[in-house]
């Protein structure tokens, strides 16, 4: 059997998703304007195949977020983007699916009360409210851009209600899992030829996996496969 560049994509597209479901047990998706920043301290790559930063893959249990919100602000006739801060989001989910919104914003008074905290909205695929805890990640003076994945570690070694060390160890470990489980993934394969990085290009460690599996006439078809592309 010849490997085709058609059914080699789909079965790495079937491989990765068949991983990512078993792995995460909570799906977070974000309103128009919401944008992800990270999860459990792990920035949420725009790039990769399982978040676009829109929406997130999260173990059950406490969950800390790291989002940014983007209002359309009419003044004087003309339409500005106003951001805020990155806010930091905490809450608890079990087998769910859950969506983050903000409320309706149309002046920049609603806009700044907003970005003071406690008005996102955050409900179960019934509609039900999620209760959770927030603030934003403010720093002061001049900055011509911010480091939102430092600036988090750092709150996250802090004694701040919202940080992931302050937790009780319970919720503090369910948190954690996210470093293994949902953004970046690690992955602990049964071969021990493979190294379990905490940072992994997904494909290439399918490729590697399945390779390792297959028996030698598997790679050398596969060899071939390569040589012609």
């Amino acid at each position: 059997m010849r490997f085709s560049s058609k059914n080699f994509i789909s079965f790495l597209l079937f491989s990765l998703s068949a991983s990512t479901s078993v792995l995460a047990d909570v799906k977070l998706s974000a309103e128009n304007g919401i944008y992800i920043i990270a999860v459990n301290g792990v920035e949420l790559e725009s790039d990769s195949l399982i978040g676009n930063k829109l929406s997130a893959q999260l173990p059950n249990g406490v969950n800390q977020i790291l989002v940014r919100y983007s209002a359309e602000i009419e003044t004087f006739g003309d339409i500005e983007i106003e951001n805020s801060n990155p806010h930091i989001i905490v809450f608890k989910a079990q087998d769910n699916s859950l969506k983050l919104s903000a409320p309706e914003i149309k002046r920049m008074s609603e806009f700044n009360e907003f970005d003071n905290g406690q008005q996102w909205l955050l409900t179960d695929s019934a509609g039900r409210s999620i209760s959770y805890k927030s603030k934003p990640l403010i720093k002061e003076g001049f900055q011509l851009s911010r480091d939102y994945v430092r600036e988090l570690n750092d709150f996250n070694r802090s004694g701040d209600e919202l940080s992931i060390n302050y937790l009780p160890s319970d919720m503090r470990d369910s948190a954690k899992k996210a470093e293994s489980k949902s953004v970046v993934i690690s992955y602990k394969f049964s071969d021990e030829s493979i190294d379990n990085k905490k940072y992994v290009n997904l494909p290439e460690q399918l490729l590697q996996y399945w390779y390792l599996k297959a028996d030698a006439e598997t790679r050398e078809r596969f060899k071939d496969w390569i040589s012609d592309k």
